[in-house]
């Protein structure tokens, strides 16, 4: 029981230091899209089909999804 425990611990420990590294990419699910922006959830699925990934979920980087409003702007969402 005690080894359990210690390997939890373990564990817990990395997954800490895991959400403290700076260059792990956060991560913009289509529900936040559609809360945030004027689009519904389905527009906001479409858009992570197309320029996200299916990571639990449609979703995109934060970082990728800043490079598209930039350069496409907000005409993506109509």
């Amino acid at each position: 029981m005690e080894e359990v425990i210690k390997i939890l611990n373990q564990i817990n420990q990395k997954l800490e230091e895991l959400s403290k590294k700076e260059d792990t990419p956060r991560l913009i699910y289509t529900k936040e899209l559609s809360e945030k922006y004027p689009i519904n959830r389905n527009k906001a699925t479409q858009f992570c089909k197309k320029y996200g990934t299916d990571f639990g979920g449609y979703c995109i980087e934060s970082d990728k999804f800043k490079e598209i409003l930039q350069t496409e702007g907000t005409k993506i969402f109509m």
